[in-house]
């Protein structure tokens, strides 16, 4: 069976279309206790498991690799919204010089990538990301409305008019609302699904 296994998974969104095949065994990594009723989730936190994965690997441990990871880190820092610290930031000073964005949950997704080695991958974040995952990612391998992707996986076919709007995903008075903002829509996981499934390569036709 093939496995998928989705970082900062929230509600699942980038899974969920994986999730609803037969054909998948899913994982999701999320840290926020009031998402552990999602199905397929462990709360738990990225750096602590790609440590752990390291030391497994170094006590000469071989893990399985999922067939695709895909990670959306949290995208506070990153973000163009008014009140988010980079815009502060920037409100303060007139310039974004200067300021640094922690990226420690990337490089830990970039680590975990490394060393499972799936035939897939793709990491999502805002717009605002961009300026500070291209020295590290390179320039985006597809962006899809406000979703920016970078990774190794097959173009994504989508109508970005599909798309729902920012305003009817925002949950104004939930302890969940960030979560509710970010969280990848059905469709768009049916797409990525799509893709890879219909993807061919050279070692499908020996």
């Amino acid at each position: 069976m093939n496995k998928i296994l989705d970082l900062y998974s929230g509600f699942g969104g980038w899974s969920e279309a994986f999730a609803r095949s037969s054909k998948w065994e899913i994982m999701r990594i999320e840290n926020n206790p009031l998402l552990s009723e999602v199905p397929h989730t462990t709360i738990y936190d990225v750096v602590k498991f790609r440590d752990e994965l390291k030391q497994m690997i170094l006590d000469g441990y071989a893990p399985d690799s999922p067939e695709i990871i895909v990670a959306s880190p949290p995208c506070l820092e990153f973000s163009n919204a008014y009140s988010s610290p980079k815009s502060i930031y920037q409100r303060e000073n007139d310039t974004l010089e200067g300021y640094d964005p922690d990226m420690t949950l990337l490089e830990a997704t970039i680590d975990i990538i490394s060393m499972l080695q799936p035939r897939y991958w793709l990491i999502e974040n805002v717009v605002g990301s961009t300026r500070y995952f291209k020295p590290i990612l390179g320039e985006p391998t597809q962006i899809i409305g406000h979703y920016v992707l970078w990774g190794n996986f097959p173009h994504i076919i989508f109508d970005i008019d599909e798309l729902p709007t920012k305003a009817s995903k925002d949950k104004r008075h939930s302890p969940l609302r960030s979560n509710y903002k970010a969280k990848i829509p059905l469709n768009l996981s049916t797409a990525l699904l799509e893709s890879i499934t219909f993807q061919k390569s050279i070692t499908d036709w020996i």
